[in-house]
């Protein structure tokens, strides 16, 4: 990648978007630490003020040359800040694009903005990735003063997007660009906001780890992203129609939804894996070092009085409430019902898996006795939770999915952790 000098990104954002090649899971996170997630929140920020114009968006500079003599020039972007779902125009200056030329403006997310092509090939769509995210205008020659408008999706977590240009036949040589010649007309800082989920009402639920009441076979559940910029989960290869939630349909990932009643706020996870593999199998064993499904509860998200649960495939829990930020009592017992069903062997090596539905039912009055949540629970009550999935492949290296993704590498980050609203 070769960038104007104005066009930075600090920290974490800018190895996602401006590596040379970028993996698909590669700025997911380290769910964990040699210090047990000891590591100090980090966000990684664009300097959004170097950009700003007096007439509310901003503007990018450093033009764009390519192969055959054509250029981009000045480019403004408005809103600044925009939002998930909101509109983004994009105006700019060209000159050289000709009658009978074809000019893609489209706005990706950082990783998948960052991934590459071999030079030379110039097939539409060029990006490698079909990502329902993606936002693409084409515009015919001749161009020169031009506007477009592209349309964020929501939910949209990553904290930027990338707005590149594609001259069909042609590539970029100089300029804000990639290597394969697609050039990059703006990163554009999206305005933050946690997932917003909800808990339906439940009529009779048995914890038993098979999603079988009416309550569960309602919901397709909500798919965990990357748990730091939540990119989509690397093994969620399907697309379309949801399958039954619980079935461990593999390429859906990680699945999880809740529900709640007068006496319990339930939860459960569907989590395709083909190699279980858990060593723990004590109360209270680190199992965030393996594999595991993990939920935490708060009232609001100043990351005070708040709960931890853990669950692994061989059905091994793990507890701990935080009077405030990290302050973790692991010594603390929880009154949580558990249930796992697990399809595979777990530990075995040699065998494929299909993975574990998880379900669990943690009691109001343990949530309002150790948060700040007022009880009796109610319809339109409102809490913070995040889910999270920890997983080692092949048994070595760490990914973290998440329901809301934290935007820190931090999975007690609680900015950006999820809104449950009670139905």
């Amino acid at each position: 990648m070769v960038s104007s000098a104005r066009m930075r990104l600090t920290g974490l954002a800018a190895s996602c978007l401006f590596g040379h090649l970028v993996a698909a899971s590669g700025c997911g996170g380290d769910p964990r630490g040699p210090a047990e997630r000891a590591e100090p929140p980090v966000e990684p920020v664009l300097h959004a003020g170097d950009f700003a114009d007096p007439q509310g968006g901003q503007r990018f500079d450093g033009d764009v040359r390519f192969a055959g003599g054509a250029t981009i020039g000045a480019r403004q972007v408005t809103p600044a800040d925009p939002r998930p779902g909101e509109a983004i125009k994009v105006r700019f200056a060209a000159t050289g694009i000709g009658a009978g030329a074809r000019l893609r403006v489209g706005l990706r997310a950082p990783q998948i903005a960052g991934l590459q092509e071999a030079r030379g090939q110039t097939s539409v769509p060029r990006g490698p990735v079909d990502d329902p995210r993606d936002r693409f205008v084409e515009l015919a020659g001749p161009v020169e003063d031009a506007e477009v408008e592209l349309t964020l999706a929501s939910p949209w977590h990553a904290s930027h997007a990338v707005i590149v240009a594609e001259l069909v036949g042609d590539v970029a040589v100089a300029g804000p660009r990639r290597a394969d010649g697609v050039a990059i007309l703006a990163a554009v800082r999206v305005a933050g906001g946690p997932m917003q989920v909800t808990a339906p009402r439940a009529n009779s639920i048995t914890v038993d780890g098979v999603l079988d009441e009416a309550t569960w076979s309602g919901q397709t559940g909500v798919p965990l992203t990357l748990s730091l910029d939540g990119e989509p989960d690397p093994t969620a290869t399907t697309r379309g129609q949801m399958t039954p939630f619980g079935s461990l349909s593999p390429g859906l990932g990680t699945r999880v939804a809740f529900a709640w009643d007068d006496a319990f706020l339930y939860a459960a996870a569907d989590v395709p894996d083909d190699d279980l593999w858990t060593e723990y199998a004590q109360q209270d064993d680190p199992l965030y070092k393996q594999e595991a499904f993990e939920l935490f509860v708060a009232a609001t998200n100043e990351g005070r009085r708040y709960l931890e649960y853990q669950v692994s495939a061989r059905g091994v829990t793990f507890d701990a409430r935080f009077p405030r930020y990290r302050a973790g009592d692991e010594a603390w017992d929880s009154r949580w019902q558990t249930a796992v069903q697990a399809q595979g062997t777990i530990d075995g090596p040699r065998d494929r898996d299909r993975g574990f539905v998880v379900e669990v039912a943690i009691p109001w009055d343990e949530l309002c006795a150790e948060t700040e949540l007022a009880c009796p629970p109610r319809a339109g009550m409102q809490l913070r939770v995040n889910a999270f999935r920890l997983e080692r492949v092949g048994r070595k290296r760490a990914v973290g999915l998440s329901l809301s993704p934290t935007r820190a590498p931090d999975f007690h980050a609680w900015d950006n952790a999820a809104v449950l609203r009670l139905e």
